[in-house]
């Protein structure tokens, strides 16, 4: 297991490297076309899409995974049933968006909101969809060029904007701007469903049960918890009218994420094992072996972080001076999530998924209150101490709910083995 965990880590790191060398550039050409402001009017309403698109897909994408990683016999019918419920996810997603846009963000950020849910709440769950069915497969070198695509992409529609707009063929606004965004994740999707097909047959087309509904629910309120806590702040900046500072939050903290990805890397290849482990010692062997690897190199990525913030402004611009201070506080982010990935992935494979989204919503509950709170006051720096409270209280959550359960089973399993003998003893045949 050691060596093939070890392949597919790689390779899933390889492919998010170069997702995130591609993603830099695309960064990079944005931030200094549209400036701190137009970038945090962007950056808002992109989350405010994806918090709703992580309800839209029922978390299908994750029951998938599971389901497949388990008994690979039922893909087609667990791609169908993926591919099913995101289409009809995001035709309610743009309808409910649009009516909740409108009544809650200005005219300027409305007119975004169809362009991002066409992008990231079809295209982009379409996309997540294959990138899921490659993993639960173990076909991690496919699964690896998804997002190397998307990003390439990206940064190649974002190098036509900025040629356009230095050749003055368009406004430099995050308007133009996602006018051309949403055709990069829609070849994306395309590229991937058209492999995922290819190499894997059609998907099977069923009528969806009310019952495997109702089955992806946890998984859906659990991401859809992760983008409250991640993406809420950005949302709650833009809808207050405060455009600059949700740039420079934006920013910092969109390098905090590209910074995170070996570890998303190390857990996209480890879940489908958390799934497979053995009982609580597979379990705790596996936890083991990812943090004796994932520790000291996150610790040095934050220290990174921090070392290198000051390039922030040098390449995106003198508009986005303070993102630099933005990300020195919230360095610590990615160990904070590698951390409660470990204990959380092992709560979802051997307990109940429903025990982890307990834990996510109160972040998310937490990370709201927190904002709303502070925001008003401190701009971004109350919603960088928010994110860093909330992933700190992830962390205690996720590793209480671990330790007790996990406490229980070995009582249960040192009380099974006495019993065991004492009915030994007691058995016909027992010699004293």
């Amino acid at each position: 297991m050691g060596e093939s965990l070890k392949r597919d880590s790689l390779w899933m790191m390889a492919g998010q490297g170069g997702s995130a060398l591609l993603q830099a550039v695309y960064f990079v050409l944005i931030g200094r076309t549209l400036g701190s402001a137009q970038y945090g009017a962007f950056i808002g309403v992109v989350a405010m899409v994806g918090i709703a698109s992580q309800l839209s897909g029922l978390g299908m994408e994750m029951t998938l995974v599971r389901d497949v990683s388990r008994d690979e016999r039922s893909f087609g019918r667990s791609w169908g049933r993926a591919v099913q419920v995101t289409l009809a996810g995001a035709a309610l997603l743009l309808l409910l968006v649009e009516t909740a846009g409108h009544a809650w963000l200005g005219r300027s950020l409305w007119l975004l909101l169809p362009y991002v849910v066409i992008s990231d709440g079809l295209f982009g769950r379409l996309l997540q969809v294959a990138v899921r069915a490659f993993q639960a497969t173990r076909q991690m070198k496919w699964a690896a060029a998804m997002p190397v695509t998307m990003s390439g992409l990206r940064a190649a529609v974002a190098g036509l904007f900025f040629y356009r707009v230095h050749a003055g063929l368009a406004a430099a606004t995050a308007a133009a701007w996602v006018g051309m965004y949403w055709l990069a994740t829609a070849a994306a999707a395309v590229v991937a469903v058209t492999a995922l097909t290819w190499r894997l047959g059609f998907p099977q087309w069923r009528r969806v049960r009310g019952a495997e509904l109702a089955d992806g629910l946890s998984f859906a309120f659990s991401n859809s918890s992760i983008s409250v806590y991640n993406d809420m702040d950005k949302t709650l900046l833009a809808g207050a009218g405060q455009m600059e500072a949700a740039g420079i939050y934006g920013a910092a903290y969109r390098v905090v994420d590209v910074a995170t990805m070996p570890v998303y890397s190390l857990f996209a290849a480890a879940t489908p094992r958390y799934f497979r482990a053995e009982g609580l010692d597979g379990t705790r062997a596996l936890m083991r072996q990812l943090l004796r690897r994932a520790v000291a190199v996150t610790g040095l990525i934050c220290l990174g972080l921090f070392g290198l913030a000051g390039l922030l402004p040098v390449v995106l611009g003198p508009s986005f001076a303070e993102a630099a201070t933005a990300l020195r506080w919230l360095c610590v982010i990615p160990l904070l999530r590698l951390l409660h990935y470990t204990w959380g992935t092992a709560i979802t494979a051997c307990m109940s998924q429903w025990k982890r989204t307990a834990a996510q919503a109160a972040a998310a509950g937490l990370n709201v209150a927190l904002c709303a709170w502070w925001i008003p006051r401190w701009q971004w720096r109350g919603a960088a101490v928010a994110s860093l409270m909330t992933d700190g209280a992830l962390v205690v959550m996720s590793l209480l709910i671990w330790w007790q359960w996990s406490r229980r089973r070995a009582v249960k399993g040192r009380n099974d083995a006495v019993i065991a003998k004492e009915v030994g003893r007691a058995s016909p045949g027992w010699i004293e």
